[in-house]
Parts: structure tokens; C-alpha cells; sequence
């Protein structure tokens, strides 16, 4: 892959994008054609035998799952071939009910952004309607992204156990204890 003057050859490091955590995090990319994967084991919190018995496993299972997408594949492009679908029809459709959707919904735009209009009509010094928009855009920003301290907000209200100061289950704080000291213990951390 290339852009200007900077090329990239291979990739070693990639992470994962989701919601909550898993135990072996494995992610994917593509560079010029072939794709890269990383496999991250659960180490220490599970042995080098397990997460080698995984490993394992999990490129046993690749290898399985290419063979079948190569003989899928030389299947479906038979039977693309066959329907004589134009390249980049799938793309145009994509664009055409996108368009669509906003179509659909053109009086909810319209009012969002005549409220914008006379919101920023209403306000003295343009600083002020600026600084609460801004605000605003944070907010839609921010809000997928406080979805894991809503996850952990969560899980800490239904930790069971006594209460500790009348603030902590008990369970929750020893899970975080033990999950600190296995991270601070690990070699791959320090």
C-alpha cells in the first residue's frame, strides 16, 4: 500500500475495536492484497500451554476456513459471472438508498438545522452559540465512546457482596485488585 512517498510492507501490530473485552484478541488487516493477522494470547493470566493449545487451534481453524473460502470463492465468481452484474453496481446502490435515507428523513434535518439558525439568532455574542455547539458535537462524539465506563458502571452496581464504606461491593473490588496485580505482574506489560 502506498501514498506518496510512504509505502507500507507489513504490518505487525493491530488491535481490536470492540465493545467489551475478550480473552485472546486477535485482529485483521489487509496490505497489498494479503491479510495480516495478530494474535495477541491472555498471557499471564492464562499458562504458555494454553494459549500454545489455542494458538494452535486457532490456525488449524484458518487454515480449514481458507481452503473452503478458495473453493466459495471460485464457486461465486462463477456464478457472478453468470448473472453479468456490472462492477461498481453494488456501490451505486449503496449510494442511491443513502440518498434515499436522508430523503426519508428530510423534515428531521430541515428542523435540526432551522433550530441551529435560530438558536445561533438568539444568542447575543456568536462565542456563545460556538461554544454550545461545540459542546454538542463533544457530547455526539463522546457518548459511543463512554459506552465501556457505562459497561464497568454496570458491572460494578451488580457485583454481589457487602459493601465496603458503604460505597464498593467487596467482589468488585477484589476482581480489580487481582486484575491490577496480574497486569502489573505480567512481562509483556513492564
Amino acid at each position: 500500500m502506498k501514498h506518496g512517498k510512504y509505502e507500507v510492507q507489513d504490518v505487525f501490530f493491530g488491535t481490536p475495536h470492540s465493545r467489551t473485552g475478550c480473552l485472546y484478541i486477535v485482529s485483521a488487516m489487509t496490505v497489498n492484497g494479503s491479510m495480516k493477522l495478530t494474535f495477541h494470547p491472555a498471557s499471564p493470566i492464562v499458562s504458555e500451554e494454553t494459549n500454545a493449545k489455542f494458538a494452535d487451534a486457532f490456525i488449524q481453524l484458518l487454515d480449514k476456513a481458507s481452503r473452503a473460502t478458495d473453493l466459495a470463492s471460485s464457486e461465486s465468481e462463477n456464478f457472478l459471472s453468470e448473472l453479468k452484474i456490472p462492477e461498481g453496481s453494488l456501490s451505486i446502490a449503496a449510494a442511491i438508498l443513502g440518498v434515499v435515507g436522508v430523503a426519508i428523513h428530510a423534515g428531521a434535518w430541515s428542523e435540526f438545522f432551522s433550530n441551529l439558525v435560530e438558536m445561533k439568532a438568539n444568542v447575543a455574542d456568536p462565542k456563545d452559540f460556538w461554544d454550545a455547539f461545540n459542546f454538542w458535537i463533544f457530547f455526539a462524539v463522546g457518548h459511543p465512546l463512554l459506552q465501556p465506563i457505562l459497561w464497568i458502571s454496570d458491572v460494578l452496581h451488580g457485583s454481589p457482596g457487602p459493601l465496603l464504606f458503604d460505597l464498593v461491593p467487596a467482589s468488585f473490588l477484589m476482581a480489580n485488585i487481582l486484575f491490577i496485580g496480574a497486569t502489573a505482574w505480567s512481562k509483556e506489560v513492564s
